[in-house]
């Protein structure tokens, strides 16, 4: 086994709080299928048997039902936080620490993308980067879409990637919202990196997937440092930094101490991260017989002398997406059932037998009933849903066991689960999560019982 993968499923959805009132977020629905299937099946196709899955204890039982409710072969080796528990990315990877015996690779459950793995894999595996993260080209389409619920002003985040001309290296980088409204027109950029790297694109409209392939002793590294709590705003831009620290060991130096212990049981506060490069001066005795260079024009040796080296893989083709917001997460639905067939070409979706007019760009639950005289056009509806005459949907997710009644209207709506909507309702840009009455007429509202409003 030279890789184990790890799903990161334990998020609150904070960014979509209508939505994760009542379940989390690995388990809303995308084309009625959970989340967090999306992570499982894209792992399934890349040839892991077998991944460990990072959720709140009180949702086990729901997500280790997925694999055989939808046909994966999958295991799920389930990792549980303590109920009511908040726990960063990198903190979920401290609680796992005992079962990571090699390098591995890290996902967010919210991440949805048809990007072959083992390209990820085969740049991590040729240059024994410390690191490799995906990072994706930005959607202009997912800053147009429009959001339901009270109209706010959202601005999509970005990070500033630094990355060199020659290599896929990953030499710089840091979020917009890091840069203080003194120093945001400029961009400072430190002179050791400019040495070893002196041709830097600079790029502001790429997207961390949240993918990140992590060598084992970098797990070592993160599981004793507590301060850390995130991967991606703590761990990645620290080891971005650290590439350019120079490793010194004496000659005579012996094995550090200890060395068939764990480091995590090691007597010992915040090592510095050189105590846990493995193999360095092995590592480097094989590079120095080789003639190979990495770098046109210069005579440094391989990777530039560096011990720890970050590698991002660009995906300039494919799909790839995070549910990291309500607009991704609407989407996301459109995108997937534009590309079903060719994400999932052997999982064809039937729609259900019926007169009502449907959207080829649809998908309709099995279960769901449909009038003759509605007409579905470029949405989802759940399992277990009743549509009614002359119901009319467009771009809209209705979740499962959802009643709409005749003569009603909806357009850029989410409709949770059981929720209801009575007869002559005419509702746009709304979230629902409650009976609705009759005539009622609503834009940019969200509608559910005042006990299920998240307080903040």
């Amino acid at each position: 086994m030279e890789y184990q993968a790890v799903i990161m499923a334990a998020g609150r959805g904070s960014r979509m709080t209508d939505l994760t009132h009542a379940r989390p977020k690995c388990l809303l629905p995308i084309c009625n299928r959970p989340m967090i299937w999306f992570s499982l099946k894209m792992l399934e196709n890349a040839g892991f048997e077998e991944v460990i899955v990072v959720i709140h204890e009180q949702f086990r039982a729901e997500v280790a039902a997925i694999p055989s409710k939808y046909g994966l072969n999958i295991k799920l080796d389930i990792a549980c936080l303590p109920k009511n528990e908040d726990f960063g990315t990198a903190d979920s990877l401290r609680l796992v620490k005992d079962r990571i015996k090699t390098d591995v690779l890290v996902i967010s459950c919210d991440l949805v993308c048809d990007i072959p793995l083992h390209n990820v894999f085969d740049l991590h595996r040729t240059h024994q980067s410390s690191v490799t993260a995906l990072f994706s080209q930005s959607s202009p389409e997912v800053m147009s879409t429009a959001v339901p619920g009270p109209k706010t002003k959202f601005k999509q985040e970005r990070d500033l990637v630094g990355l060199d001309l020659q290599t896929p290296r990953l030499v710089f980088l840091v979020s917009e919202a890091d840069l203080t409204s003194e120093n945001e027109e400029e961009l400072s950029i430190r002179k050791s990196v400019m040495k070893h790297f002196p041709q830097i694109s600079v790029q502001g409209n790429l997207l961390d997937a949240h993918l990140y392939v992590i060598k084992k002793w970098v797990c070592d590294y993160i599981a004793e440092n507590r301060s850390f709590t995130m991967l991606k705003g703590e761990v990645l831009p620290h080891l971005v930094r650290k590439q350019f620290i120079k490793i010194q060991r004496k000659k005579n130096e012996k094995e550090l101490p200890n060395a068939d212990v764990s480091v995590v049981s090691l007597n010992t506060t915040n090592r510095d991260i050189c105590s846990f490069l493995v193999d360095v001066e092995e590592e480097e005795k094989i590079r120095s017989y080789s003639v190979w260079n990495d770098h046109r024009g210069d005579l440094r040796g391989p990777y530039q002398d560096h011990n720890i080296r970050c590698f991002a893989y660009v995906a300039k083709e494919g799909f790839c997406l995070r549910a990291n917001s309500l607009s991704n997460y609407c989407e996301l639905n459109r995108q997937v059932i534009k590309r079903w067939n060719t994400m999932f070409p052997n999982m064809e979706i039937t729609p259900p037998v019926s007169k009502a007019q449907v959207g080829t760009d649809c998908i309709i639950g099995e279960t769901s009933q449909l009038s003759d005289k509605c007409s579905i056009k470029h949405s989802v509806i759940g399992q277990g849903c009743n549509i009614g005459e002359k119901v009319r949907i467009t771009n809209c997710i209705i979740m499962d066991n959802v009643t709409i009644m005749k003569e009603t209207t909806l357009q850029g709506c989410i409709l949770m689960d059981n929720s209801s909507i009575e007869n002559s309702c005419d509702l746009k840009d709304c979230i629902v999560g409650h009976t609705v009455h009759s005539n009622c007429k609503s834009t940019n509202e969200v509608l559910v019982d005042a006990d299920r409003l998240l307080e903040i």
